[in-house]
């Protein structure tokens, strides 16, 4: 079963439309991102002389749709840990903050500041426009270092080194672990958005693969009432359901489900839920299972968790750390340390991109892996690290069930 050629179809419609309300939209665009990013350095330095290492950090940091403070906190907390510990052989990381403020226009002049700013790279915690994003970064030959995956262009791209399988990983182990518990139909609820819409088929390609089938309900980027899809659902049997939403719609339907009066296990991602939503929730989560490609911050008992941890509360003690946003942050700008460390020589866009086709970064916050190995889909030949872990939700709080990360059976096969 190969879904990348409808995706990839599905990828470019989004991409025309986009293009042309981006004409229209690029002068409000550049303003907006320009008040959204902070240089907190110097910004005429591209890393290659000596001088501050200039990286830019992209994502959906506030917006009146969807806010991530902690990815942000994540990025500045890890850059001044790393600073204040010497820095990259002695020098420092200057970190550029453009928030995409959840809008493709804008994240596409994110991506246009990186270049004029001569960043040697770009980190992201989730990017959801990175179908927006990334074509701007290749042509200039500017890498995306150690992020998820959100979009099929994230898996094929020429500058994309993503630290894990992402979406693809996310929701094709969720459908492997919600079938090993034993669900016999899985209900969707989808977001039409480019992420969330691959995150449902690789859904079905993990639940296919152990012989489930998927039925989905979609619902806009907006909605508020998730009762009449989840009765939708219901109604054709699920014995599971899965949120496949924007971060803040997953609690919604949870509590349409448990309004509905209809028992039935709620399978999730970890970035639907961070640790202020599961306590929200209380017991209406119980059961649920998660999967998650790094840990989350309650795993307070993984040292390198307690890393991340302290390091928020030095340096962006005002910001609660309640989402995997905020481990996925920190995780990449580890791995971009010793990814630059690694280069003999100035340390430009040019030199990180040759480095990190071979390099293997090891943060102990995700899988181990190595860009020289081979990709086990041939399809997404930028996708090497499919680890992933699972967690059981039980009185609004998530207990991982190992530290061990397990790999994928079956997603690979056609």
């Amino acid at each position: 079963m190969n879904l990348i050629p409808s995706l990839r179809a599905r990828a470019r419609s989004k991409t025309a439309v986009a293009g042309v309300a981006a004409v229209a939209a690029l002068a409000v665009a550049l303003t907006a991102c320009s008040s959204s990013s902070d240089d907190s350095g110097s910004s005429g330095s591209s890393g290659a002389s000596g001088g501050a290492i200039n990286v830019m950090a992209i994502s959906v940091f506030q917006s009146s749709a969807l806010s991530l403070p902690d990815a942000e906190a994540g990025f500045r907390a890890a850059v001044d840990t790393v600073n204040d510990a010497g820095g990259v052989n002695g020098r420092k990381i200057n970190l550029i903050v453009c928030n995409d403020k959840f809008d493709p226009n804008t994240a596409a002049d994110c991506a246009r500041q990186a270049v004029s700013k001569k960043v040697v790279a770009v980190l992201e915690s989730y990017e959801p426009f990175s179908t927006q994003v990334d074509p701007i970064l290749e042509a200039a030959k500017i890498p995306a270092v150690y992020s998820g995956v959100a979009a099929d262009v994230d898996t094929t791209s020429s500058i994309s080194f993503p630290r894990d399988s992402g979406i693809q990983g996310l929701y094709g182990t969720l459908g492997i672990e919600l079938a090993d518990a034993g669900c016999k139909k899985i209900g969707a609820v989808v977001t039409s958005l480019a992420n969330t819409e691959l995150g449902a088929d690789w859904l079905k390609k993990g639940a296919q693969s152990k012989g489930v089938s998927v039925v989905t309900a979609d619902v806009g980027q907006t909605q508020a009432d998730f009762n009449s899809p989840v009765a939708k659902l219901l109604s054709q049997g699920v014995d599971c359901l899965v949120p496949a939403t924007a971060p803040d719609q997953g609690p919604k339907i949870v509590t349409a489900v448990q309004q509905s009066g209809k028992k039935v296990k709620i399978g999730a991602v970890t970035s639907e839920f961070g640790s202020a939503a599961l306590a929200a929730l209380g017991s209406a989560a119980d059961g649920m299972i998660l999967t998650g490609m790094e840990y989350r911050p309650e795993d307070t008992d993984v040292p390198a968790v307690q890393e991340v941890v302290a390091g928020l509360k030095k340096y962006q003690a005002s910001v609660p750390l309640t989402t995997k946003f905020a481990i996925g942050s920190w995780a990449s700008v580890t791995a971009f340390k010793q990814l630059a460390e690694s280069i003999d020589g100035d340390i430009t866009a040019s030199s990180v991109l040759d480095a990190v086709k071979t390099f293997s970064p090891k943060t102990e916050l995700y899988a181990d892996f190595s860009f020289a190995d081979k990709a086990p889909d041939p399809d997404l030949p930028q996708v090497k690290n499919w680890g992933y872990l699972t967690w059981t939700v039980t009185g609004g709080k998530s207990k991982l069930n190992s530290q061990e990360f397990k790999q994928p059976t079956g997603l690979f096969t056609s």
